[in-house]
């Protein structure tokens, strides 16, 4: 038995992140509703709603990508993904601002599925959840945060610890896993290359498209605490001796 369960980082924010919190809201929203409805009538609305290769392909049905990444396959594929919303969305969210982070977290997913979609094989079965999004927000936080500790919950056979780990080694653990599993033909339902796909768009649209945030964020995040007393005399108390005609 092994168990490495990202629960939360040591990375706090000046600012709330209301929209990581209204996508977390809104997806809850969505699966109570698809848990309302009758097994056939919930396939119904993925076949609907969940994005296809053929998207690409025969370049229809483009709202898909979007409805898609709202809806879920069950508890654990729900839970699993807004855990690592929650962990990683709000640093992204508050250095990107919100139109940007929503902007990015979109192209995630368009990012993912179109990587799905290449790897399909011919299949035109329905891809839903926000795996590929949330993807392209942790290949950011590698870029922009790779010290950052995040708390681990470590279970292995009787040995069980909670763990602060580098953030860089938890997401380059989670990153190595899925080529493992895409490069098997690990399948079980899970969209390996949809996870690629938006970690990659996330770790090189952070560097390229979004470079100004990368520099705010480093000079904000490397810091270093210095005593007033370890302060040069002209930048202590800079306000005595000054009038008001100064």
């Amino acid at each position: 038995m092994f168990l490495f369960l990202p629960i939360s980082d040591e990375n706090p924010t000046s600012k709330k992140p209301l929209l990581t919190w209204s996508l977390i809201a809104l997806n809850f929203l969505v699966f109570f509703y698809q848990l309302s409805l009758s097994g056939s009538a919930n396939q119904m609305l993925i076949n609907e709603f969940g994005v296809k290769p053929s998207v690409f392909f025969e370049m229809r049905d483009f709202h898909t990508i979007i409805t898609s990444a709202f809806m879920h396959a069950g508890w654990m594929h729900l839970l699993s993904n807004m855990l690592f919303l929650y962990i990683y969305g709000d640093n992204i969210e508050s250095y990107l601002g919100r139109i940007n982070f929503l902007i990015f977290y979109i192209l995630g997913g368009v990012s993912a599925a179109l990587l799905q979609a290449f790897f399909s094989g011919g299949v035109d079965v329905p891809m839903i959840g926000a795996s590929g999004c949330i993807a392209a927000i942790m290949g950011a936080y590698y870029v922009l945060y790779p010290k950052a500790k995040i708390n681990v919950f470590l279970w292995f056979f009787i040995f069980i610890q909670f763990i602060k780990v580098p953030a860089n080694i938890v997401l380059l653990m989670w990153i190595i896993g899925q080529f493992i599993s895409a490069a098997g033909g690990s399948y079980s339902g899970v969209a390996y290359f949809a996870h690629i796909g938006g970690f990659l768009f996330g770790y090189f649209a952070i560097q390229y498209f979004f470079s100004e945030y990368v520099k705010k964020a480093k000079v904000i995040t490397n810091y270093e605490v210095v005593e007033d007393n370890d302060l040069p005399i002209s930048r202590k108390n800079k306000s005595q001796g000054l009038t008001k005609d100064d």
